[in-house]
């Protein structure tokens, strides 16, 4: 089964009309139509909708692998606490399996495999300029709407901590789907904008106290590394 059969088995599943599940997500009839039937691309800003909207799980539109609709609300496993008898060394978790999406939404399944890897501090702080070692994971980005910050395949360190900076990167769950993106808010926390560095991709807000709740942050990106 490809992406369009996929597509349609979601929107049969979900018990809706094209023109339905078109509105819903404010795009043309003929867009799903042709997307249902493979005579069109589905494109990214497509799939960051259906991905929110919907609470699907885009790995499975995506691939065919994982469930089909997303039900938990943070889609990342806990960090353990780091152990070594060694002073110098820090603990980071490698979730392989997971992916923060800089363009059309997370793609993530519910089992994870989990790599602890060690580093030196001295190479954390002076390399990669990281000041923080506690609750630190590794994880890949997909997507290009964080480039040049961030490009696509790129591999990403980030702190656990939902306490983010205004303009701040953070790794944002918005229902379920993770994204990496710019972090703007109000004083008053009455709004929330995800901003993406690249000019052709939109700005996700969440606006009505629904829209909020549905928003949490995993953590805030402190560095990046690019294989050559």
């Amino acid at each position: 089964m490809d992406i369009a059969a996929r597509l349609r088995e979601l929107r049969t599943k979900l018990g809706l009309s094209i023109s339905k599940f078109a509105s819903n997500l404010g795009e043309k009839d003929y867009k799903i139509r042709d997307s249902e039937l493979g005579k069109q691309k589905i494109s990214s800003d497509l799939l960051e909708k259906i991905g929110i909207f919907y609470n699907v799980n885009l790995n499975w539109l995506l691939t065919g692998k994982g469930e089909m609709l997303l039900s938990e609300k943070n889609s990342l496993p806990t960090t353990q606490p780091k152990t070594d008898e060694d002073e110098n060394a820090v603990s980071l978790n490698y979730y392989p399996d997971i992916v923060a999406a800089a363009g059309y939404g997370a793609i993530n399944e519910h089992a994870y495999t989990k790599h602890t890897m060690k580093f030196d501090k001295t190479f954390l702080e002076e390399i990669l300029n990281v000041r923080r070692f506690d609750k630190l994971d590794v994880i890949k980005v997909v997507g290009d709407s964080m480039e040049p910050y961030i490009q696509d395949g790129q591999i990403i360190i980030i702190e656990r901590n939902p306490n983010a900076m205004n303009g701040e990167t953070v790794i944002a769950n918005v229902n379920g789907n993770i994204y990496v993106k710019r972090f703007h808010t109000d004083p008053f926390g009455k709004w929330v904008k995800l901003v993406s560095e690249n000019k052709l991709y939109g700005t996700i807000e969440l606006n009505t106290p629904e829209e909020l709740n549905s928003f949490s942050i995993v953590g805030i990106v402190r560095a990046k590394i690019k294989a050559f």
